[in-house]
């Protein structure tokens, strides 16, 4: 989406200029990634007029594939305008992202070939709440990982501005029922499923709900956890950190997990580790874009293991 934020931690409704950047769940983890050097390719449809071409040449500038992209004329971008808080005043973010061209997307144009060529397949559960479009293109999407032996990575990202609870615990399930990695915020957890209790316990009852092979939840400045499917529980603070931007952190941690989680999928604490680590980086920034290199990751993360932040079980 087009992110329009009022500066300075000004009100929306006196602000007489907005900060204009792009962000989005998907897109920015393939930022982030791409930044540490993987290959990633973003499938969505954007507006064929400067906003799509802004999102688009941001997201290759990055080094994200964008060729894959469908391009909509007389569409429409995704905007969200954000009023950053100060506590105890919190952020606030106002949609306009109706009848964008992702949402009016036809799914049989997808390039699902695609998915049959990757390591994995990453979706949010943002964007199955957008429209009945982008709920079959998604479902069309697992169904072709699945088929081709490829993981699905699914973090379920709550949006109670797009759905209620209960229409997302309905829509959730196909998607948590097929992920071979499932995040999930404890909290919205609570909020679709009504799982109270500790991190660990959050993290059973989500796998109760899936086959994946391993459960993460965040819990936001209290760090992560690890549930596998034989019962081992990892866990990782998080760090002290000077909170300048907390739009992205969370698709920091996961685009951190994910950068050891491919090539080592037991080293889970090292995948815990870099996922705090890149998160905390983002939240120094504004901004929904992590513009974080691999050398700064490696450093952030050796912070913490001097710490000795790690705690596993």
């Amino acid at each position: 989406m087009i992110r329009l934020a009022a500066p300075d931690h000004e009100r929306l409704e006196v602000a007489a200029a907005l900060e204009l950047s792009i962000g989005g769940t998907e897109s920015n983890v393939a930022v982030a990634l791409a930044r540490l050097g993987r290959r990633v390719t973003w499938l969505s449809a954007l507006p064929a007029n400067p906003l799509g071409r802004r999102i688009a040449g941001t997201l290759q500038s990055h080094g994200v594939d964008t060729s894959q992209v469908i391009w909509a004329e007389d569409a429409r971008a995704g905007v969200y305008f954000l009023e950053p808080g100060a506590s105890p005043r919190p952020t606030r973010v106002v949609y306009d992202r109706a009848d964008s061209a992702l949402a009016l997307i036809d799914p049989g144009a997808l390039p699902y070939d695609e998915v049959a060529r990757s390591r994995a397949l990453h979706l949010t559960g943002i964007t199955p709440a957008l429209s009945a479009n982008c709920a079959t293109a998604c479902r069309r999407l697992v169904d072709r990982a699945s088929e081709s032996g490829v993981p699905l990575i699914f973090d379920v990202n709550y949006r109670s501005l797009l759905w209620s609870p209960d229409e997302a615990a309905r829509g959730l399930a196909f998607f948590v029922e097929n992920a071979n990695l499932l995040v999930c915020g404890r909290g919205d957890a609570a909020t679709i499923w009504g799982i109270d209790g500790s991190a660990d316990e959050t993290a059973r009852a989500l796998l109760e709900r899936s086959a994946a092979r391993l459960a993460v939840v965040t819990d936001g400045d209290q760090g992560a956890t690890a549930l596998t499917r034989d019962g081992e529980i990892y866990r990782q603070a998080a760090p002290e950190v000077q909170v300048i931007d907390p739009v992205g952190a969370g698709d920091g941690f996961l685009a951190g997990f994910l950068h050891v989680w491919l090539d080592a999928p037991d080293d889970i604490p090292g995948a815990l580790r870099s996922g705090v680590a890149l998160a905390s980086l983002q939240m120094t920034m504004p901004g929904d874009l992590a513009i974080v290199t691999a050398d700064e990751l490696a450093a952030a993360i050796a912070a913490l293991d001097a710490s000795g932040a790690d705690i596993i079980r």
